[in-house]
């Protein structure tokens, strides 16, 4: 009896050690998991697609502000043509480009002098993009003697917050870095 309660003793453990294995090894392949296999087997001209960064997509300047303008939703009047030949988008398609994005705004005085008529204001701004924030800051300046006309002379605080608003919704839309500007950054129109 004893020997038989030796082999009974020895089958019972094979028969454990053999479920050990099936539970860490279910489908009896080797102990690299099926990814590092594959990983393996991989061809090397695969190997090379799959390192590869992808390309990044250039476009023209005219490319890249079709798309931002289609982006933003602005249209033929978000968009004013000089007669100096240069184009700026207009004030509505600013305020249409930074409610589209979702943009916030805070202000601040830096300078305000009514006696000498100046006035800056710094504008810092806040987008947010995927899972990322984007901050800008900026400023917006106004002056009766070197860039303002009309009736801005009478509103400095407000010309100042136009500028600084502009500059910092442009930054962080894109339109800057293209070459667009605010119609409200032009100090005057020219006489021809």
């Amino acid at each position: 009896m004893g020997k038989m309660k030796q082999l009974f003793e020895e089958q019972q453990q094979e028969n454990i050690n053999a479920m050990h294995d099936i539970a860490e090894n279910p489908y009896g392949k080797t102990k690299e998991n099926i990814n590092q296999l594959n990983n393996n087997n991989m061809s090397k001209k695969m190997r090379e697609k799959l390192m590869k960064q992808p390309e990044p997509v250039q476009e023209t300047r005219q490319e890249a502000l079709k798309r931002l303008y289609i982006e933003n939703g602005l249209v033929r009047e978000d968009v004013y043509k000089d007669k100096r030949g240069f184009s700026t988008i207009t004030r509505s398609g600013v305020d249409k480009i930074a409610a589209k994005n979702g943009i916030t705004i805070g202000y601040e005085v830096i300078l305000l002098d009514v006696k000498e008529g100046e006035c800056v204001l710094k504008a810092a701004a806040t987008m947010k993009v995927g899972n990322e924030v984007k901050n800008v800051m900026d400023f917006g300046e106004a002056s009766v003697t070197n860039n303002l006309t009309g009736g801005g002379k009478k509103w400095l605080v407000s010309m100042a917050k136009k500028r600084a608003m502009g500059r910092v919704v442009l930054t962080l839309a894109g339109f800057y870095e293209q070459g667009m500007y605010s119609k409200d950054e032009m100090a005057f129109e020219m006489d021809e």
